[in-house]
C-alpha cells in the first residue's frame, strides 16, 4: 500500500478497538495520534459539536491535573496528548464555521502528523459504526488507499461488556455496580430503553451499510476472536499493507470490572439478539466457539 494509506476503524463498540489501537500506535511503519476516537465524521453530521468541545475540555483538565508533578517521559506523554487535543479543536472548530473542505483537509493533515515514511495513519472510532452510507462511502472515497475495518464480538459478551461499562461511567459514590449493571441490561432487553447501546452491536444493519458505501477491496469485516490471534493478525497487516508484529493476543485494553451475568439475564440477552446471531451466521459462518456457546439457535 502507498505512503500515506489511511485506516478507518468503525467498530464494534467494546470488541478489541482500544487493543488494535495500541498495537497499530507501537507499530514501526504506523502512526497514529495519541488520541484514539477521534470523533471528526460523527460529530459533523449529527452537529454535536457543543458535546465534543465539553468532552474534550475535561480530558484536557484531567491531563492538566496529571501533568502537575509529573516527570520524564510521562511528562512529555500528557503534553504531547494535551497538544493533540488543541489541534482536533481546530479541527472541529473548522468544520462547525462550515468550510468542510478546509476541515477535512486540516483532518488529514492532523492524521499525518508530520512528514515521514509511514505506511498507515488510522481513525479508530468505534461511533463511525452508526454513521449514514453516504457518510461512510465519502470516507472511503478520499482516496484508493483508505482501508476501513469492523469487528464483530460475540453479541451477548459485547453487549455485558458494554452495560458494565455504561454503568461504571453512571455510578454515583455507594452504588453497588452490579446492581446497576443488571439494571441498565434489563432496560435494554426488556424495555426498549438505552438504545444507544444494542445500537453499537447492530452488526446488520452496520454491516449492510459498509457493505453498500465502501468497495470490497477496502473493507474487512471479521470476528474479533479471530481476529486477535496470529493468523487473524497476519490477515489484518497484509489487508493494511503493513508487516506483521508479533504481539500479546490475551492482554484486553479497558476491559472493565469483571462481573458475571446472571444465568436469567443472559437467557433473555441471549433471545433479545438471536437476530444479530442468525444474521452473522447466515452470511459470514462458521460462528466460533464462543459465538455458538452464545447463541440459542446453535
Amino acid at each position: 500500500m502507498a505512503a500515506g494509506a489511511i485506516l478507518f476503524c468503525v467498530g464494534a463498540t467494546k470488541a478489541g478497538t482500544s487493543w488494535l489501537y495500541r498495537y497499530l500506535h507501537d507499530h514501526p511503519e504506523c502512526r497514529l495520534r495519541s488520541i484514539k476516537e477521534l470523533h471528526f465524521f460523527d460529530t459533523v453530521d449529527a452537529n454535536d459539536y457543543d458535546f465534543q468541545f465539553e468532552t474534550w475540555a475535561r480530558l484536557r483538565r484531567d491531563l492538566e491535573r496529571r501533568l502537575d508533578g509529573a516527570e520524564g517521559w510521562r511528562r512529555g506523554n500528557l503534553q504531547r496528548q494535551i497538544a493533540d487535543l488543541d489541534e482536533m479543536t481546530a479541527v472541529l472548530e473548522l468544520a462547525r464555521g462550515g468550510n468542510m473542505d478546509a476541515a477535512v483537509a486540516a483532518y488529514r493533515a492532523y492524521l499525518a502528523g508530520r512528514p515521514g515514511d509511514d505506511k498507515l495513519v488510522a481513525d479508530i472510532t468505534p461511533g463511525y459504526a452508526l454513521l449514514s452510507q453516504a457518510r461512510l462511502s465519502m470516507m472511503a472515497g478520499l482516496s484508493g488507499a483508505v482501508r476501513v475495518l469492523y469487528l464483530m464480538r460475540d453479541p451477548v459478551e459485547r453487549l455485558w461488556s458494554h452495560v458494565r461499562m455504561q454503568a461504571a461511567r453512571q455510578q454515583r459514590e455507594g452504588e453497588d455496580l452490579a446492581l446497576k449493571s443488571r439494571r441498565i441490561l434489563n432496560r435494554v432487553v426488556k424495555r426498549g430503553l438505552e438504545a444507544h447501546i444494542p445500537a453499537r452491536g447492530d452488526y446488520r444493519s452496520t454491516i449492510e451499510r459498509l457493505t453498500a458505501a465502501v468497495p470490497a477491496g477496502q473493507l474487512m469485516i471479521d470476528f474479533s476472536e479471530r481476529l486477535l490471534t496470529e493468523d487473524g493478525l497476519r490477515r489484518l497487516c497484509g489487508f493494511l499493507g503493513i508487516g506483521y508484529r508479533p504481539a500479546d493476543t490475551s492482554a484486553r485494553e479497558h476491559e472493565g470490572v469483571r462481573l458475571v451475568i446472571e444465568p436469567g439475564q443472559k437467557l433473555q440477552a441471549q433471545d433479545f439478539l438471536a437476530p444479530q446471531y442468525a444474521y452473522v451466521a447466515q452470511n459470514f459462518g462458521p460462528l466460533p466457539e464462543r459465538w455458538q456457546a452464545n447463541w440459542m439457535g446453535a
